[in-house]
């Protein structure tokens, strides 16, 4: 934008408005010359600095650390932290044996998870705990069986399994914080409006969409369905933690309920026809991108509304053209000559307090 104003074209429009009948030479090497050309590199460097005001003050997701100064300064906004993941946890062993909380499991890639009570093994050989993971972020919702090592074997220990691992999710990204400062100037929260329970709720570090139904169950009630930053369900500590936070705010007299949204699994199959470019497996990669991705819309432009009576949240479609152009644009790929959604060649539909997750993905 000022690419122009560098030093040496400051420096000579400067020393040519000099008018030479006062007796001041503009010759290189002069006084004038001497003077004038500091304060050139001063001013050039204003030049420089100008298109980070852009940035400054109309922030968007490229805005960096700008983004996070604009939203605690004027909105109150901070990026929200990483989410714990949790998982159970089925032990085997001597009846009696006590595995104090704390004690440490490992997966084979060596993430950590800690019991989060006292177990103790009864009288059939057998109990179930809760693992906790030691570290937040979503590499931590491992599958079942992941964790397969302990720093120690305990006395009294003969094996474990643990469940699939949910709820951890990563340090809330540009993207979506820049989403919730831009739904803030352009839905103000107030008085305990529905936007302002989505405020709320998209305010618990792990939340990544909220959607709300006001009159949820007559007048006084209120619904809030919940969806994890990596658009799964909500684990049930993240449903916890949410009504807490809601409850702590809410107006008096209001009933607010908190819940996980369901999952719906969606998988696509198709044989396609491709360039010597390509092949199946990196289609099947760059499918499951842009399928993901779609699906995330999806759930945004479900949940990000706020509903005045439950009859207008209907479900949502999942459109089977849509995933037939998502495969088409892939480079390498000419035609398709089956392509199935759920088995079925029509578009999904995904019921009002369900979300839709991917499933398999298989090109042949």
């Amino acid at each position: 934008m000022f690419e122009d104003r560098t030093t040496e074209r400051i420096k000579a429009e400067a020393l040519a408005k000099i008018n030479q009948a006062t007796g001041l030479s503009p010759m290189e090497g002069g006084f004038a010359d001497a003077m004038i050309g500091p304060a050139a590199e001063e001013i050039s460097k204003l030049y420089k600095a100008l298109p980070a005001v852009a940035s400054m003050l109309f922030v968007d997701e490229s805005s960096g650390p700008y983004l996070d100064a604009v939203g605690q300064n004027y909105f109150n906004i901070t990026r929200k932290e990483g989410t714990y993941a949790y998982c159970d946890v089925s032990l085997t062993g001597e009846a009696g044996t006590v595995l104090p909380a704390g004690t440490a499991f490992l997966t084979s890639g060596g993430l950590e998870f800690t019991l989060v009570e006292d177990v103790v093994i009864g009288s059939t050989g057998t109990a179930t705990g809760r693992l906790r993971a030691a570290g937040t972020g979503s590499a931590y919702n491992v599958e079942a069986g992941a964790v397969t090592r302990m720093y120690v074997n305990p006395l009294g220990l003969s094996s474990f399994e643990n469940g699939e691992a949910s709820g951890g999710t990563d340090v809330e990204n540009d993207s979506a914080l820049y989403r919730r400062i831009d739904e803030r100037r352009k839905r103000p929260p107030t008085s305990g409006n529905g936007y302002q329970l989505r405020q709320w709720a998209m305010e618990v570090p792990g939340v990544g969409e909220a959607k709300v139904v006001e009159l949820a169950g007559g007048r006084g009630t209120v619904s809030v369905t919940l969806v994890d930053a990596n658009g799964k369900a909500a684990s049930a500590e993240l449903v916890s933690a949410a009504t807490a936070y809601i409850e702590a705010r809410r107006v008096v007299g209001s009933t607010v309920s908190v819940a996980s949204a369901a999952e719906l699994e969606v998988s696509v199959s198709a044989t396609v026809q491709l360039t010597a470019a390509t092949t199946a497996a990196a289609v099947r990669l760059e499918l499951q991108e842009k399928l993901e991705a779609y699906r995330r819309e999806l759930i945004s432009e479900k949940f990000r509304q706020v509903y005045y009576r439950p009859e207008e949240d209907g479900a949502y479609t999942m459109i089977y053209n849509r995933v037939a152009a998502l495969l088409l644009t892939i480079p390498g790929v000419v035609n398709y000559t089956a392509l199935t959604v759920n088995g079925k060649t029509e578009d999904v539909s995904i019921p009002a307090g369900s979300v839709p997750v991917l499933g398999e993905v298989r090109i042949q």
